[in-house]
């Protein structure tokens, strides 16, 4: 490069071309058919213009032939941008350039993929490995397009407001990681084929009997949910060819209004409760325990994967409260103790709900409030451990007055109405412990 030109001005100049270029898709094909000659495909030019890290890991020359497409489509001047960064050696050098990819060649279209089921009308589902998912980016097949998208964000311009796509760094960086370790969740992405994209006017080709699903000519493909998993596995892509694990990738052909109103459909969607998270991601022995508990014995269809517990469908604890009493009290070294501590807690609630049942429904009781369960959890670990039959668990209990207007229970952060505070956990489980 010319005295005074450095890599690092090159970068800031393309990055305030940027917001220009990602509000105009017909600007973006033409830099793209233009870069295309030197083998830049749009996944990879998009991925430039999306990620400041991967602009400052370009090699020297895409970051010029960059510039200099954005440079004819939107500087003022009309002069030859290339000759004030190169020598002329150096723009013959540039104009040869071709870039070198250690993959396989790009994908093109038509594109058929395998194993394919009709889910919906205009709908199909499959099982896409991470390495394609990369690939299809790679080679421009996926694309992202704000006006679908649901977390595109909006940014201020000269001219205006546009919006960009909205990737949250640190997921990106976290996904790509499990995806370059081969520990990522499969999850579900939804692609959908533009209506009047196809070089025919025909998008998608499926074959019931066969099952396939032929992406055909000219087709683009949009990413309707999942931007951060689509970019994250292309960065992974580029990486290492070989990723391990796979996708499961719902294909539609449909409008962009049609996309909007699924998009709203989503967002309707209720958030997941904290506790059905933690049932569902099942990290801890404890978690298991309680799965078991569900399945069967006194605690099945009293224990709650939501938030808040409905007393009077019978519900007694939350599964994330009833986890972290079992994990307190027990000792979980392998999944074989999992069956032997859901047998001990069953066996012990057996005989707590024998004898104190009419406390179920009685408003004036904490027998059966939730956070009590860390008190009667620890007990049935502590006869257990003693030895002690179940059978003589009323005679423990009966020495515990659990009215609530018992003043003991003021003592030990009782709120009004039943509810425990949570710091003061230890104090009812202090409380069980001192009944042996």
């Amino acid at each position: 490069m010319k005295v005074g030109k450095t890599r690092e001005l090159l970068i800031e100049e393309i990055q305030k071309k940027i917001p220009l270029l990602v509000q105009h898709d017909s600007i973006l094909e033409e830099v793209s058919m233009q870069l295309h000659q030197h083998h830049m495909s749009i996944g990879h030019i998009l991925a430039l213009i999306n990620d400041k890290n991967n602009l400052n890991e370009a090699n020297l020359q895409e970051l010029l032939l960059l510039g200099e497409q954005l440079h004819l489509k939107f500087a003022d001047s009309e002069a030859n941008w290339l000759a004030e960064w190169l020598n002329p050696s150096e723009v013959k050098e540039l104009r040869m350039y071709i870039k070198e990819s250690p993959y396989e060649e790009t994908i093109t279209l038509p594109y058929t993929f395998e194993n394919v089921l009709q889910v919906g009308r205009n709908e199909y589902v499959a099982v896409i490995p991470n390495s394609m998912i990369g690939k299809l980016w790679m080679s421009g097949i996926t694309m992202y397009n704000p006006n679908i998208q649901r977390q595109a964000k909006k940014k201020k311009v000269k001219n205006g407001i546009i919006e960009v796509m909205n990737l949250n760094p640190k997921s990106l960086q976290a996904i790509e990681k499990q995806a370059l370790e081969g520990d990522l969740i499969t999850s579900t992405l939804r692609y959908n084929a533009k209506v009047g994209s196809g070089a025919d006017g025909i998008e998608l080709d499926y074959n019931e009997r066969e099952q396939t699903l032929t992406l055909l000519a000219g087709t683009l493909v949009d990413i309707l949910d999942g931007a951060h998993r689509t970019f994250s596995l292309y960065n992974a892509y580029m990486k290492k060819v070989d990723l391990a694990g796979s996708m499961i990738v719902i294909f539609s052909n449909m409008t962009e209004a049609q996309c909007k109103r699924v998009q709203v459909d989503m967002a309707k969607a209720n958030p997941i409760p904290k506790p059905r998270l933690q049932e569902l991601a099942k990290n801890k022995l404890s978690d298991e325990v309680v799965i078991e508990l569900k399945a069967e014995g006194e605690l099945k269809g009293r224990i709650t994967s939501n938030s808040i517990i409905k007393y009077s469908y019978g519900e007694v604890i939350t599964f994330s409260e009833l986890s972290n009493a079992i994990e307190n009290s027990f000792h979980l070294e392998n999944r074989l103790a999992v069956i032997k501590v859901a047998k001990v807690i069953n066996d012990y609630m057996m005989y707590v709900f024998a004898y104190y049942k009419p406390n179920l429904f009685d408003k004036h009781s904490l027998m059966f409030k939730s956070r009590m369960f860390i008190g009667h959890i620890e007990l049935a670990a502590l006869m257990f451990e003693h030895h002690i039959p179940f059978e003589n668990v009323h005679k423990y209990l009966d020495k515990i007055d659990f009215a609530i207007d018992n003043p003991i229970w003021e003592e030990v952060g009782i709120l009004k109405y039943g509810s425990i505070s949570a710091r003061n956990r230890a104090k009812i489980q202090q409380m069980f412990q001192q009944l042996i």
